[in-house]
Protein backbone atom coordinates (compact mmCIF):
# COMPACT_ATOMS: atom_id res chain seq x y z
CA UNK A 1 0.00 0.00 0.00
CA UNK A 2 1.25 3.48 -0.84
CA UNK A 3 2.72 5.20 2.19
CA UNK A 4 1.90 8.70 0.96
CA UNK A 5 -1.18 10.83 1.68
CA UNK A 6 -4.32 8.76 2.34
CA UNK A 7 -2.46 5.45 2.06
CA UNK A 8 -0.51 6.10 5.27
CA UNK A 9 -3.68 6.66 7.26
CA UNK A 10 -5.45 3.65 5.75
CA UNK A 11 -2.52 1.29 6.36
CA UNK A 12 -2.23 2.48 9.96
CA UNK A 13 -5.96 1.85 10.46
CA UNK A 14 -5.98 -1.59 8.84
CA UNK A 15 -2.70 -3.03 10.09
CA UNK A 16 -4.41 -4.66 13.10
CA UNK A 17 -7.17 -6.17 10.96
CA UNK A 18 -5.20 -7.23 7.87
CA UNK A 19 -1.80 -8.80 8.57
CA UNK A 20 1.07 -8.19 6.20
CA UNK A 21 0.38 -4.62 5.05
CA UNK A 22 3.63 -3.08 3.82
CA UNK A 23 3.67 0.71 3.33
CA UNK A 24 5.67 1.54 0.21
CA UNK A 25 6.98 4.97 -0.72
CA UNK A 26 6.42 5.21 -4.45
CA UNK A 27 8.69 7.26 -6.70
CA UNK A 28 8.21 8.75 -10.11
CA UNK A 29 5.10 9.21 -12.23
CA UNK A 30 2.44 6.52 -12.62
CA UNK A 31 3.31 6.18 -16.29
CA UNK A 32 6.95 5.42 -15.57
CA UNK A 33 6.06 2.87 -12.90
CA UNK A 34 3.78 1.17 -15.42
CA UNK A 35 6.52 1.15 -18.07
CA UNK A 36 8.87 -0.54 -15.60
CA UNK A 37 6.47 -3.49 -15.52
CA UNK A 38 6.26 -3.95 -19.29
CA UNK A 39 8.97 -6.66 -19.48
CA UNK A 40 6.90 -8.84 -17.13
CA UNK A 41 3.80 -8.49 -19.31
CA UNK A 42 5.70 -8.93 -22.58
CA UNK A 43 7.44 -12.06 -21.34
CA UNK A 44 3.98 -13.47 -20.38
CA UNK A 45 4.90 -13.82 -16.72
CA UNK A 46 1.69 -12.22 -15.41
CA UNK A 47 -1.38 -14.47 -15.27
CA UNK A 48 -5.04 -13.44 -15.11
CA UNK A 49 -8.08 -15.62 -14.44
CA UNK A 50 -10.49 -16.26 -17.27
CA UNK A 51 -13.55 -13.98 -17.19
CA UNK A 52 -15.69 -16.54 -19.01
CA UNK A 53 -16.68 -18.64 -16.01
CA UNK A 54 -18.75 -15.81 -14.49
CA UNK A 55 -16.81 -15.62 -11.24
CA UNK A 56 -14.14 -13.26 -12.62
CA UNK A 57 -16.18 -10.95 -14.81
CA UNK A 58 -14.15 -8.04 -13.40
CA UNK A 59 -11.20 -9.12 -15.57
CA UNK A 60 -12.74 -7.60 -18.71
CA UNK A 61 -12.93 -4.09 -17.21
CA UNK A 62 -9.52 -4.58 -15.64
CA UNK A 63 -7.90 -5.47 -18.97
CA UNK A 64 -9.59 -2.53 -20.71
CA UNK A 65 -8.18 -0.19 -18.07
CA UNK A 66 -4.70 -1.64 -18.60
CA UNK A 67 -4.94 -1.36 -22.39
CA UNK A 68 -6.23 2.22 -22.35
CA UNK A 69 -3.82 3.52 -19.72
CA UNK A 70 -2.96 6.39 -19.34
CA UNK A 71 -5.98 7.67 -21.29
CA UNK A 72 -8.65 5.66 -19.48
CA UNK A 73 -11.18 7.36 -17.21
CA UNK A 74 -9.73 5.53 -14.19
CA UNK A 75 -6.26 4.20 -13.41
CA UNK A 76 -6.50 2.93 -9.83
CA UNK A 77 -6.29 -0.73 -10.85
CA UNK A 78 -3.28 -0.03 -13.06
CA UNK A 79 -1.54 1.80 -10.23
CA UNK A 80 -2.23 -1.02 -7.78
CA UNK A 81 -0.96 -3.56 -10.30
CA UNK A 82 2.28 -1.70 -11.01
CA UNK A 83 2.82 -1.22 -7.28
CA UNK A 84 2.53 -4.98 -6.71
CA UNK A 85 4.60 -6.04 -9.74
CA UNK A 86 7.43 -3.62 -9.03
CA UNK A 87 7.55 -4.76 -5.43
CA UNK A 88 7.53 -8.46 -6.36
CA UNK A 89 9.90 -8.15 -9.30
CA UNK A 90 12.75 -6.52 -7.42
CA UNK A 91 15.86 -4.94 -8.95
CA UNK A 92 17.80 -6.49 -11.83
CA UNK A 93 21.13 -6.33 -9.98
CA UNK A 94 20.49 -7.48 -6.39
CA UNK A 95 24.12 -8.60 -5.93
CA UNK A 96 25.68 -5.32 -7.02
CA UNK A 97 27.32 -4.65 -3.65
CA UNK A 98 29.22 -7.94 -3.89
CA UNK A 99 31.39 -6.43 -6.64
CA UNK A 100 32.51 -3.46 -4.56
CA UNK A 101 36.25 -3.31 -3.84
CA UNK A 102 38.36 -1.01 -1.68
CA UNK A 103 38.52 2.47 -3.12
CA UNK A 104 41.76 3.39 -4.82
CA UNK A 105 43.06 6.55 -6.42
CA UNK A 106 42.32 6.28 -10.12
CA UNK A 107 45.87 6.55 -11.43
CA UNK A 108 46.10 5.25 -15.00
CA UNK A 109 48.76 2.64 -15.61
CA UNK A 110 50.98 2.69 -18.71
CA UNK A 111 50.26 0.21 -21.50
CA UNK A 112 46.73 -0.35 -20.19
CA UNK A 113 43.59 -0.32 -22.30
CA UNK A 114 40.68 1.72 -20.97
CA UNK A 115 37.20 2.33 -22.32
CA UNK A 116 35.05 5.31 -21.38
CA UNK A 117 31.27 5.18 -21.24
CA UNK A 118 29.80 8.66 -21.61
CA UNK A 119 26.19 9.83 -21.25
CA UNK A 120 26.17 13.52 -22.21
CA UNK A 121 23.91 15.97 -20.41
CA UNK A 122 21.87 18.90 -21.62
CA UNK A 123 22.65 22.42 -20.31
CA UNK A 124 21.56 22.75 -16.73
CA UNK A 125 21.79 18.97 -16.17
CA UNK A 126 24.76 16.69 -15.57
CA UNK A 127 26.81 14.35 -17.73
CA UNK A 128 27.97 10.93 -16.58
CA UNK A 129 31.44 9.56 -17.20
CA UNK A 130 32.75 6.07 -16.38
CA UNK A 131 36.22 4.58 -17.08
CA UNK A 132 36.70 0.82 -17.35
CA UNK A 133 40.03 -1.05 -17.15
CA UNK A 134 39.91 -3.95 -19.59
CA UNK A 135 42.88 -5.79 -18.05
CA UNK A 136 41.50 -5.85 -14.51
CA UNK A 137 37.82 -5.83 -15.54
CA UNK A 138 37.27 -2.98 -13.13
CA UNK A 139 35.66 0.42 -13.07
CA UNK A 140 38.44 2.82 -12.10
CA UNK A 141 36.66 6.15 -12.38
CA UNK A 142 33.07 7.40 -12.14
CA UNK A 143 31.73 10.91 -12.01
CA UNK A 144 28.72 13.08 -12.62
CA UNK A 145 29.58 16.64 -13.54
CA UNK A 146 27.71 19.72 -14.75
CA UNK A 147 26.99 19.63 -18.45
CA UNK A 148 28.90 22.85 -18.98
CA UNK A 149 32.43 22.16 -20.32
CA UNK A 150 31.66 18.42 -20.46
CA UNK A 151 33.42 17.96 -23.82
CA UNK A 152 36.63 19.35 -22.34
CA UNK A 153 36.19 17.15 -19.28
CA UNK A 154 35.75 14.00 -21.38
CA UNK A 155 38.74 14.96 -23.52
CA UNK A 156 40.96 15.43 -20.45
CA UNK A 157 39.80 12.11 -18.98
CA UNK A 158 40.51 10.27 -22.24
CA UNK A 159 44.01 11.75 -22.42
CA UNK A 160 44.65 10.89 -18.77
CA UNK A 161 43.68 7.26 -19.35
CA UNK A 162 46.01 6.65 -22.29
CA UNK A 163 43.73 8.25 -24.87
CA UNK A 164 40.91 5.87 -23.99
CA UNK A 165 38.23 5.11 -26.53
CA UNK A 166 34.95 6.90 -25.73
CA UNK A 167 31.69 5.03 -26.26
CA UNK A 168 28.39 6.90 -26.47
CA UNK A 169 24.86 6.48 -27.79
CA UNK A 170 24.59 7.11 -31.51
CA UNK A 171 22.16 9.79 -32.58
CA UNK A 172 20.94 12.31 -30.02
CA UNK A 173 24.34 13.84 -29.15
CA UNK A 174 26.06 13.82 -32.53
CA UNK A 175 27.20 17.45 -32.28
CA UNK A 176 29.01 16.78 -29.00
CA UNK A 177 30.53 13.55 -30.26
CA UNK A 178 31.82 15.26 -33.38
CA UNK A 179 33.30 18.06 -31.26
CA UNK A 180 35.09 15.44 -29.16
CA UNK A 181 36.48 13.76 -32.27
CA UNK A 182 37.69 17.14 -33.50
CA UNK A 183 39.87 17.28 -30.39
CA UNK A 184 41.50 14.00 -31.41
CA UNK A 185 39.57 11.52 -29.25
CA UNK A 186 38.46 8.23 -30.79
CA UNK A 187 34.69 7.88 -30.42
CA UNK A 188 32.65 4.73 -30.95
CA UNK A 189 28.95 5.28 -31.51
CA UNK A 190 26.69 2.48 -30.32
CA UNK A 191 23.05 2.31 -31.36
CA UNK A 192 20.87 0.11 -29.16
CA UNK A 193 17.30 -0.94 -29.80
CA UNK A 194 15.15 -1.61 -26.70
CA UNK A 195 15.86 -5.32 -27.18
CA UNK A 196 19.61 -4.68 -27.34
CA UNK A 197 19.43 -2.59 -24.18
CA UNK A 198 17.64 -5.48 -22.48
CA UNK A 199 20.44 -7.81 -23.60
CA UNK A 200 23.05 -5.35 -22.30
CA UNK A 201 21.34 -5.27 -18.90
CA UNK A 202 21.19 -9.07 -18.82
CA UNK A 203 24.88 -9.29 -19.66
CA UNK A 204 25.71 -6.78 -16.92
CA UNK A 205 23.60 -8.83 -14.50
CA UNK A 206 25.57 -11.99 -15.34
CA UNK A 207 28.89 -10.18 -14.91
CA UNK A 208 27.76 -8.97 -11.50
CA UNK A 209 26.39 -12.38 -10.47
CA UNK A 210 29.68 -14.05 -11.47
CA UNK A 211 31.72 -11.34 -9.68
CA UNK A 212 33.46 -10.88 -13.02
CA UNK A 213 33.73 -7.11 -12.70
CA UNK A 214 34.49 -4.79 -9.80
CA UNK A 215 34.14 -1.13 -8.86
CA UNK A 216 34.86 1.08 -5.86
CA UNK A 217 31.92 2.20 -3.74
CA UNK A 218 30.52 5.03 -5.83
CA UNK A 219 27.29 5.86 -3.92
CA UNK A 220 25.39 7.15 -6.96
CA UNK A 221 26.27 4.15 -9.11
CA UNK A 222 25.45 1.67 -6.34
CA UNK A 223 22.12 3.40 -5.73
CA UNK A 224 21.18 3.00 -9.40
CA UNK A 225 22.11 -0.68 -9.42
CA UNK A 226 20.09 -1.23 -6.23
CA UNK A 227 16.80 0.04 -7.63
CA UNK A 228 17.05 -0.44 -11.39
CA UNK A 229 14.41 -2.74 -12.84
CA UNK A 230 13.96 -2.41 -16.58
CA UNK A 231 14.94 -0.68 -19.77
CA UNK A 232 11.73 1.02 -20.69
CA UNK A 233 12.51 4.49 -19.35
CA UNK A 234 15.01 4.96 -22.17
CA UNK A 235 13.67 5.44 -25.67
CA UNK A 236 14.68 6.75 -29.03
CA UNK A 237 14.11 10.29 -27.72
CA UNK A 238 15.68 10.02 -24.26
CA UNK A 239 14.42 11.99 -21.30
CA UNK A 240 17.63 13.34 -19.83
CA UNK A 241 16.09 14.15 -16.46
CA UNK A 242 15.24 10.45 -16.07
CA UNK A 243 18.74 9.43 -17.12
CA UNK A 244 20.34 11.68 -14.53
CA UNK A 245 17.89 10.57 -11.87
CA UNK A 246 18.13 6.83 -12.22
CA UNK A 247 19.91 5.40 -15.24
CA UNK A 248 22.89 7.32 -16.59
CA UNK A 249 25.42 5.42 -14.47
CA UNK A 250 24.09 2.06 -15.64
CA UNK A 251 24.04 3.21 -19.25
CA UNK A 252 27.61 4.46 -19.00
CA UNK A 253 28.64 1.11 -17.48
CA UNK A 254 26.88 -0.85 -20.24
CA UNK A 255 28.62 1.26 -22.86
CA UNK A 256 32.05 0.76 -21.28
CA UNK A 257 31.69 -3.02 -20.92
CA UNK A 258 30.14 -3.54 -24.34
CA UNK A 259 31.40 -6.91 -25.67
CA UNK A 260 32.71 -7.99 -22.25
CA UNK A 261 31.01 -11.35 -21.72
CA UNK A 262 31.01 -13.61 -18.64
CA UNK A 263 31.91 -16.63 -20.78
CA UNK A 264 35.00 -14.93 -22.16
CA UNK A 265 36.21 -14.01 -18.68
CA UNK A 266 35.79 -17.54 -17.35
CA UNK A 267 37.35 -19.47 -20.25
CA UNK A 268 40.51 -21.34 -19.17
CA UNK A 269 43.76 -20.36 -20.78
CA UNK A 270 45.73 -23.06 -22.57
CA UNK A 271 49.14 -22.82 -24.19
CA UNK A 272 49.36 -24.70 -27.48
CA UNK A 273 52.66 -25.81 -28.98
CA UNK A 274 53.05 -27.12 -32.50
CA UNK A 275 55.83 -28.26 -34.79
CA UNK A 276 56.29 -28.96 -38.47
CA UNK A 277 58.98 -31.59 -37.84
CA UNK A 278 57.52 -35.14 -38.12
CA UNK A 279 60.37 -36.67 -36.09
CA UNK A 280 59.32 -34.59 -33.06
CA UNK A 281 55.82 -36.07 -33.08
CA UNK A 282 55.43 -39.46 -31.50
CA UNK A 283 55.79 -41.46 -28.34
CA UNK A 284 58.55 -40.22 -26.09
CA UNK A 285 58.78 -43.12 -23.63
CA UNK A 286 56.32 -41.88 -21.05
CA UNK A 287 53.98 -39.55 -22.92
CA UNK A 288 52.98 -38.40 -26.32
CA UNK A 289 54.47 -35.19 -27.56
Amino acid sequence: MEAQTLGAAVSSHLKHEIPGIIPITVKGAKTMRALNCMPLWQSMNVYLPSPDDGRCAWVRDYVQELLNFPNAAHDDQVDATTLALNQLHGPLFPESKECVVSSEVSRPLPDRNYFIGWVPGRPGATSTLLVYDLEDDAVVHFERAPAENQITRVFETSVKFNYALVRAIDGPDEAMLSALEFKGVEVERLKFSPQEWAAAYENLGMLISNRAISYPYYPELIAELDVFKSDFTYGEAPDYSLQVAQQSGIHALCLAIHEVYPEALSMPYHEVYYSYYPDLIGYGGSEWR
